[in-house]
């Protein structure tokens, strides 16, 4: 979903679900990923959007409104100065794909996913497209490496919910690398 009625806005209310935010230059229609949300108030600045529209994608069942006002008693964080960009930034720093696959896994089974008995549940998929755009390769890069997680054992898709069951394992290997980005 391309917004052109957020700037006129000034407040994104996600209430529940997950939403993957990009902006899309007016000028070269270059995709710019800015983060994963979910239950939190955004701030819209109209002044940094006026050459981009926002996208909104839905990475599972989501509410959200975009208003005038907010009616948040939290401090609300501006779409541009969020820790997404710095993990984003930092998840692209490691020069082996395959750990920024798994980094980017880590940090939203960290951010949005769930424990289970023996391993964690990311409650919705990214396409290799996306995931090739978030960590800085090709999608058949991303397929590639992908294949080669599962034969590891450290990912497999959910027969029971749409989404990704990931591996005690993997969380154990990029628990370092989470543990630096609490920002909470």
């Amino acid at each position: 979903m391309d917004l052109d009625e957020a700037k006129t806005c000034k407040f994104l209310a996600i209430e529940e679900g997950v939403l993957r935010v990009c902006l899309v230059s007016t000028i070269n229609s270059e995709l710019i990923p800015i983060g994963f949300f979910g239950s939190e108030w955004l701030r819209l600045e109209k002044n940094r959007l006026r050459n981009f529209d926002l996208r909104l994608e839905a990475l599972n069942e989501v509410k959200f409104k975009i208003t005038s006002t907010h009616d948040c008693a939290n401090e609300v964080d501006s779409i541009f100065h969020n820790h997404w960009l710095l993990i984003l930034c930092m998840i692209k720093s490691s020069t082996q794909v395959e750990i920024r696959i798994c980094r980017l896994i880590a940090i939203l089974v960290f951010s949005f996913g769930r424990r289970n008995k023996e391993s964690y549940t990311l409650p919705f998929e990214l396409s290799h497209s996306q995931i090739a755009l978030l960590v800085g390769c090709t999608r058949s890069t991303v397929t590639r490496q992908i294949g080669f997680m599962k034969e590891k054992g450290l990912i497999c898709s959910d027969k029971y919910q749409f989404g990704i069951l990931v591996s005690e394992k993997l969380i154990a290997q990029e628990s370092t690398f989470v543990e630096y980005l609490q920002f909470t």
